[in-house]
């Protein structure tokens, strides 16, 4: 039987860890304030629209204030980019800390940078609807 952390992924190690033994990804991810956290998967072919949206659920993906997921191999099949989009509390933007569940965003702890080749800058302040082709997305050798 497969223990919680193989089936809901672990909070450790941050980022995407692929893991051998279980032929598995585990994608972690800290946020003080997030509601609602949701894993993109992108192809190579398409750096715009995720091939693969996994929402994560509060209850059965969230430690203390991680957010984590384990994915099998067959279900990431050739998605080898991936990104988060991210929800906040609705009070919180008077704090200064924006969440745009709308934008994608970068994992800190991710181990490569990919930058699409009509990178720019700015292009995440103008990205709607969790596409953009200039935004850069996280390399996870998936």
């Amino acid at each position: 039987m497969a223990t919680w952390s193989e089936t809901e992924g672990s909070p450790q190690p941050p980022g995407a860890t692929w893991l051998e033994k279980e032929k598995s990804y585990n994608f972690s991810l800290y946020s003080r304030h997030a509601t609602g956290v949701t894993l993109l998967l992108y192809t190579a072919r398409d750096l715009v629209n995720p091939v693969l949206r996994v929402p994560l659920n509060h209850l059965i993906h969230k430690s203390g204030r991680i957010w984590h997921c384990r994915l099998p191999a067959e279900k990431v099949a050739n998605a080898c980019y991936y990104a988060y989009s991210v929800e906040e509390p609705d009070n919180l933007s008077s704090e200064c800390n924006y969440f745009d569940p709308d934008k994608v965003l970068v994992d800190p702890h991710c181990k490569a940078v990919f930058f699409p080749p009509d990178f720019r800058r700015g292009a995440r302040i103008e990205c709607r609807k969790g596409t953009c082709r200039r935004a850069p997305l996280q390399y996870a050798a998936v």
